[in-house]
Protein backbone atom coordinates (compact mmCIF):
# COMPACT_ATOMS: atom_id res chain seq x y z
CA UNK A 1 0.00 0.00 0.00
CA UNK A 2 2.31 2.22 0.52
CA UNK A 3 4.30 1.76 -2.47
CA UNK A 4 1.62 2.67 -4.07
CA UNK A 5 0.74 5.40 -2.61
CA UNK A 6 4.29 6.79 -3.23
CA UNK A 7 3.57 6.23 -7.07
CA UNK A 8 1.23 7.52 -7.13
CA UNK A 9 1.99 10.61 -5.44
CA UNK A 10 5.41 10.63 -8.06
CA UNK A 11 2.44 10.23 -11.04
CA UNK A 12 0.59 13.47 -9.83
CA UNK A 13 3.63 15.33 -9.31
CA UNK A 14 5.38 14.53 -12.35
CA UNK A 15 1.91 15.20 -14.41
CA UNK A 16 1.68 18.91 -12.56
CA UNK A 17 5.14 19.53 -13.63
CA UNK A 18 4.49 19.12 -17.01
CA UNK A 19 1.84 20.67 -16.58
CA UNK A 20 3.40 24.03 -15.17
CA UNK A 21 6.44 23.35 -17.81
CA UNK A 22 4.43 22.61 -20.79
CA UNK A 23 0.83 24.50 -20.44
CA UNK A 24 1.49 27.55 -18.10
CA UNK A 25 4.67 27.81 -18.94
CA UNK A 26 4.53 27.41 -22.37
CA UNK A 27 8.20 25.48 -22.73
CA UNK A 28 10.01 28.91 -21.58
CA UNK A 29 12.23 27.00 -19.05
CA UNK A 30 12.97 24.38 -21.12
CA UNK A 31 14.88 26.69 -23.28
CA UNK A 32 14.84 28.19 -26.75
CA UNK A 33 14.73 25.71 -28.99
CA UNK A 34 12.02 23.88 -27.74
CA UNK A 35 9.80 27.43 -27.61
CA UNK A 36 10.53 27.82 -31.77
CA UNK A 37 9.48 24.40 -32.26
CA UNK A 38 6.42 25.12 -29.96
CA UNK A 39 5.55 27.87 -32.03
CA UNK A 40 6.82 25.40 -35.35
CA UNK A 41 4.07 23.32 -34.42
CA UNK A 42 0.91 26.49 -34.00
CA UNK A 43 2.33 28.40 -36.93
CA UNK A 44 -0.55 27.64 -39.79
CA UNK A 45 -3.07 28.07 -36.54
CA UNK A 46 -1.50 30.32 -34.68
CA UNK A 47 -3.67 33.45 -36.21
CA UNK A 48 -6.69 31.37 -36.07
CA UNK A 49 -5.97 30.52 -32.32
CA UNK A 50 -4.80 34.70 -31.72
CA UNK A 51 -8.16 35.93 -33.31
CA UNK A 52 -6.42 39.35 -33.78
CA UNK A 53 -8.92 42.29 -33.96
CA UNK A 54 -7.62 44.90 -36.31
CA UNK A 55 -9.33 47.44 -34.99
CA UNK A 56 -8.16 46.96 -31.70
CA UNK A 57 -4.98 46.21 -33.07
CA UNK A 58 -4.74 49.77 -34.74
CA UNK A 59 -6.06 51.47 -31.37
CA UNK A 60 -3.53 49.75 -29.21
CA UNK A 61 -0.49 49.25 -31.22
CA UNK A 62 -0.56 50.66 -34.94
CA UNK A 63 -1.60 53.88 -34.17
CA UNK A 64 0.40 54.58 -31.09
CA UNK A 65 3.36 53.50 -32.27
CA UNK A 66 3.35 55.82 -35.71
CA UNK A 67 2.18 58.82 -33.79
CA UNK A 68 5.34 58.40 -31.65
CA UNK A 69 7.36 58.54 -34.92
CA UNK A 70 5.26 61.11 -36.40
CA UNK A 71 8.31 63.26 -37.62
CA UNK A 72 10.01 59.56 -39.23
CA UNK A 73 7.36 58.64 -41.28
CA UNK A 74 10.13 56.35 -42.97
CA UNK A 75 11.32 55.17 -39.78
CA UNK A 76 13.60 51.81 -39.51
CA UNK A 77 11.44 49.51 -36.96
CA UNK A 78 12.95 46.23 -35.81
CA UNK A 79 10.34 43.49 -34.27
CA UNK A 80 11.56 41.13 -32.07
CA UNK A 81 9.70 37.45 -31.80
CA UNK A 82 7.48 39.38 -34.60
CA UNK A 83 5.67 35.58 -35.11
CA UNK A 84 3.20 36.07 -37.86
CA UNK A 85 4.56 39.41 -38.66
CA UNK A 86 1.45 41.05 -36.31
CA UNK A 87 3.04 44.04 -35.67
CA UNK A 88 4.52 45.01 -39.31
CA UNK A 89 1.03 44.16 -40.53
CA UNK A 90 -0.57 47.08 -38.13
CA UNK A 91 1.78 49.42 -38.60
CA UNK A 92 1.40 48.92 -42.82
CA UNK A 93 -2.29 49.76 -42.25
CA UNK A 94 -1.44 53.09 -40.78
CA UNK A 95 -1.38 55.82 -43.55
CA UNK A 96 1.21 57.82 -41.93
CA UNK A 97 3.63 55.16 -41.60
CA UNK A 98 5.92 55.07 -45.18
CA UNK A 99 8.88 53.31 -43.60
CA UNK A 100 10.50 49.71 -43.50
CA UNK A 101 10.58 47.03 -40.79
CA UNK A 102 12.80 44.07 -40.01
CA UNK A 103 11.23 41.27 -38.40
CA UNK A 104 13.11 38.84 -36.58
CA UNK A 105 11.93 35.48 -34.85
CA UNK A 106 14.01 32.13 -34.14
CA UNK A 107 10.72 30.12 -35.15
CA UNK A 108 11.36 29.47 -39.22
CA UNK A 109 7.66 28.27 -39.71
CA UNK A 110 5.72 31.50 -37.70
CA UNK A 111 8.37 33.56 -40.13
CA UNK A 112 6.48 31.42 -43.63
CA UNK A 113 3.10 32.24 -42.41
CA UNK A 114 4.38 36.35 -41.72
CA UNK A 115 5.87 36.75 -45.12
CA UNK A 116 2.65 35.00 -46.51
CA UNK A 117 0.63 37.42 -44.27
CA UNK A 118 2.98 40.60 -45.89
CA UNK A 119 3.63 39.38 -49.20
CA UNK A 120 1.51 42.71 -50.26
CA UNK A 121 4.04 44.75 -48.65
CA UNK A 122 7.25 42.47 -49.07
CA UNK A 123 9.74 45.42 -50.99
CA UNK A 124 9.27 47.21 -47.37
CA UNK A 125 9.58 44.08 -44.50
CA UNK A 126 12.42 41.54 -44.24
CA UNK A 127 12.62 38.78 -42.09
CA UNK A 128 15.08 37.22 -40.27
CA UNK A 129 15.50 33.74 -38.05
CA UNK A 130 17.58 34.84 -35.30
CA UNK A 131 18.17 35.11 -32.07
CA UNK A 132 16.91 37.26 -29.49
CA UNK A 133 19.62 37.11 -27.09
CA UNK A 134 22.58 37.90 -29.60
CA UNK A 135 20.77 40.57 -32.10
CA UNK A 136 22.72 40.72 -34.98
CA UNK A 137 22.63 44.46 -35.54
CA UNK A 138 24.78 46.95 -34.86
CA UNK A 139 24.12 49.65 -31.52
CA UNK A 140 21.77 52.39 -32.52
CA UNK A 141 20.50 50.76 -35.26
CA UNK A 142 16.50 51.39 -34.98
CA UNK A 143 14.13 54.24 -34.86
CA UNK A 144 11.42 51.64 -33.25
CA UNK A 145 11.96 48.66 -31.41
CA UNK A 146 9.14 46.11 -30.11
CA UNK A 147 8.94 42.84 -28.82
CA UNK A 148 5.46 41.66 -27.19
CA UNK A 149 4.66 38.54 -25.34
CA UNK A 150 7.95 37.29 -25.69
CA UNK A 151 10.63 38.13 -23.12
CA UNK A 152 9.50 35.63 -20.61
CA UNK A 153 10.25 32.93 -23.11
CA UNK A 154 13.83 34.08 -23.44
CA UNK A 155 16.36 32.41 -21.69
CA UNK A 156 17.55 35.62 -19.61
CA UNK A 157 14.72 38.51 -19.69
CA UNK A 158 16.87 40.79 -18.53
CA UNK A 159 19.53 40.33 -20.95
CA UNK A 160 17.24 40.47 -23.36
CA UNK A 161 15.90 43.32 -22.93
CA UNK A 162 19.39 44.82 -22.34
CA UNK A 163 19.72 43.88 -26.53
CA UNK A 164 16.44 45.71 -27.40
CA UNK A 165 17.51 48.74 -25.89
CA UNK A 166 21.23 48.63 -27.42
CA UNK A 167 20.27 48.11 -31.17
CA UNK A 168 17.59 51.01 -30.63
CA UNK A 169 18.90 54.22 -31.22
CA UNK A 170 18.63 57.24 -28.38
CA UNK A 171 16.85 60.03 -28.84
CA UNK A 172 18.30 63.19 -30.49
CA UNK A 173 18.54 66.88 -31.42
CA UNK A 174 18.31 65.31 -34.83
CA UNK A 175 15.49 62.96 -34.19
CA UNK A 176 13.49 63.91 -31.71
CA UNK A 177 11.04 61.38 -32.07
CA UNK A 178 13.48 58.44 -32.32
CA UNK A 179 14.20 56.32 -29.40
CA UNK A 180 11.01 54.34 -28.95
CA UNK A 181 10.72 50.79 -26.99
CA UNK A 182 7.44 48.69 -26.84
CA UNK A 183 7.47 45.80 -24.83
CA UNK A 184 5.02 43.75 -22.73
CA UNK A 185 4.74 42.36 -19.38
CA UNK A 186 3.84 39.23 -18.15
CA UNK A 187 1.40 39.94 -15.31
CA UNK A 188 -1.86 38.00 -14.08
CA UNK A 189 -1.58 34.37 -12.07
CA UNK A 190 0.38 32.47 -14.63
CA UNK A 191 3.09 35.18 -14.00
CA UNK A 192 3.53 34.23 -10.05
CA UNK A 193 4.18 30.79 -11.48
CA UNK A 194 7.00 31.88 -13.62
CA UNK A 195 9.94 32.70 -11.14
CA UNK A 196 12.77 34.41 -12.68
CA UNK A 197 11.34 34.71 -16.28
CA UNK A 198 8.31 37.89 -14.95
CA UNK A 199 8.32 40.41 -12.77
CA UNK A 200 6.12 42.38 -10.77
CA UNK A 201 5.77 45.88 -11.84
CA UNK A 202 8.07 47.55 -9.15
CA UNK A 203 10.62 45.17 -10.13
CA UNK A 204 10.03 46.06 -13.87
CA UNK A 205 10.27 49.70 -12.98
CA UNK A 206 13.91 49.33 -10.97
CA UNK A 207 15.08 47.18 -14.05
CA UNK A 208 14.36 50.11 -16.97
CA UNK A 209 15.81 52.28 -14.31
CA UNK A 210 19.17 50.77 -15.11
CA UNK A 211 18.84 51.80 -18.74
CA UNK A 212 19.20 55.86 -19.70
CA UNK A 213 15.49 55.68 -20.51
CA UNK A 214 12.69 58.26 -20.41
CA UNK A 215 8.55 58.21 -20.33
CA UNK A 216 8.34 54.97 -18.88
CA UNK A 217 4.88 53.82 -19.16
CA UNK A 218 3.10 50.77 -18.26
CA UNK A 219 -0.47 50.57 -19.30
CA UNK A 220 -2.86 47.61 -19.20
CA UNK A 221 -3.56 45.92 -22.30
CA UNK A 222 -4.59 42.41 -21.83
CA UNK A 223 -5.78 40.05 -19.20
CA UNK A 224 -2.39 38.45 -19.52
CA UNK A 225 -0.03 41.55 -20.33
CA UNK A 226 0.61 45.02 -20.01
CA UNK A 227 2.20 47.47 -22.47
CA UNK A 228 5.38 48.73 -21.54
CA UNK A 229 6.49 51.78 -23.04
CA UNK A 230 10.05 54.12 -22.92
CA UNK A 231 11.80 56.40 -25.04
CA UNK A 232 16.01 55.66 -25.19
CA UNK A 233 18.09 59.09 -25.19
CA UNK A 234 21.70 59.31 -24.99
CA UNK A 235 23.64 58.85 -22.41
Amino acid sequence: MTTWLIILVLIIFLAALLYWQLIIAEGAYLGAPLVALFYDWTAQRYNRIKDFNREAEAAWLGAPLVNRLHRQPQALVLDVATGTGRIPLTLFEQPDFQGQVVGLDRASKMIKVAGQDTATFQKRIMFIQADAMALPFADHTFALVTCLEALEFLPNPATGLAELIRVLAPRSAAQPTAGWLLTSQRIGWEARLMPGKTWPRHDLEAILSRFPLQYVEIQPWQDIYNLVWAQKVEN
